[in-house]
């Protein structure tokens, strides 16, 4: 059986087809090299683009999967969250194919499809119940997974996502978009506690804005001082990251901790930080816990996990289309 996948929540135009959970086609066509010159995502340049390449990317897809449209089995296509102009073109895309060829169409929640993507092109277990991680340019969640039909959000960012304070501080100190790409390949566990930059965090609950004012009034203060040089950029970067991520990390091991869970999954792009996936498994050593992490191929946007996830709640439930199903932004 054969599920379609279409992503449209950001710039990313996304189209994938699955066969249980083995990828057979996930075409990806970006925007991203239209935003870097405004340091983030301009919603009506990806919306265009998303209708310039949206039927594209399904052909494409089709033609790689060497199947034809009528073997599709269900449509599954993300309706939240996102911008709602992109979510849109996705949505209403996947209900005419799913009306003109007869075929289930099922709204995918995007966060939940993150935490399906470490299940992607392999027959690992599903781990219920577990804790998840979503963290990304413009999510920070963490949620109480029993199935992927009973997901309850524990905790989650207040202000600024992770993802977000990358961009921005990337952003001050004159590097490109998306930040933590870059913040990433800075980074030196020598400098990693040159400056002491703290992240909020009660209960499952983050915050990110104070730590990402602090580092740029920290810029401020030595440049005006004349004390910033590339060096001391490395340790106030090196030092940023390494506070961010260590508060991720604290986050889903107290939420595991607390409710006597040892299964941990983690999706999204500031997952692909390698700072990030190297504390993850030093807590699965030192804790003994199961952690389940995505390849990098699936931690930024793609529909390879919404194919996933509409395969899975297809069989699990039988849906049928709900053609009402309005998309839902941020």
């Amino acid at each position: 059986m054969h599920a379609l996948g279409i992503e449209t929540s950001c710039d990313e135009t996304s189209c994938a087809i699955v066969k249980g959970r083995k990828v057979v086609a996930n075409f990806t066509v970006s925007s991203l090299r239209y935003h870097k010159r405004y340091g983030g995502i301009v919603p009506e340049i990806a919306t265009r683009n998303h209708l310039k390449f949206i039927d594209k990317v399904s052909l494409l897809a089709i033609r790689k999967a060497k199947i034809d449209f009528k073997d599709i089995k269900v449509i599954g296509a993300t309706y939240k969250p996102g911008l709602l102009g992109a979510l849109l073109v996705g949505v209403n895309f996947a209900k005419a194919l799913s009306l003109a060829l007869g075929k289930p169409f099922l709204g995918i929640n995007h966060l939940h499809a993150h935490l399906f993507s470490p299940f992607l092109d392999n027959r690992i277990p599903f781990p219920f119940p577990f804790i998840g991680l979503v963290a990304s340019g413009g999510h920070t969640e963490i949620f109480l997974v029993k199935d992927f039909t009973q997901i309850k959000l524990l905790g989650r960012t207040t202000d600024d996502a992770c993802g977000e304070a990358f961009d921005k501080v990337a952003r001050a100190f004159g590097l490109g978009y998306p930040g933590g790409v870059y913040i990433d390949k800075i980074y030196s566990p020598d400098f990693k506690e040159s400056f002491s930059f703290r992240c909020g965090r009660k209960g499952f609950n983050f915050s990110f804005s104070g730590v990402k004012t602090a580092v740029i009034y920290k810029k401020s203060e030595l440049e005006k001082e004349k004390k910033m040089d590339r060096g001391t950029k490395i340790k106030i970067l090196s030092s940023f990251q390494e506070s961010v991520v260590k508060t991720l990390v604290e986050g889903i091991e107290e939420a595991a901790t607390k409710l006597g869970i040892r299964n941990i999954v983690c999706g999204g792009g500031v997952v692909a930080n390698r700072r990030l996936r190297e504390l993850l498994k030093d807590l699965e050593k030192k804790k003994k816990f199961k952690i389940f992490l995505p390849s990098l191929a699936y931690t930024t946007d793609n529909a390879a996990m919404v194919a996933g996830l509409a395969f899975y709640l297809y069989n699990k439930r039988g849906k049928v289309s709900n053609f009402n199903l309005e998309v839902e932004a941020n």
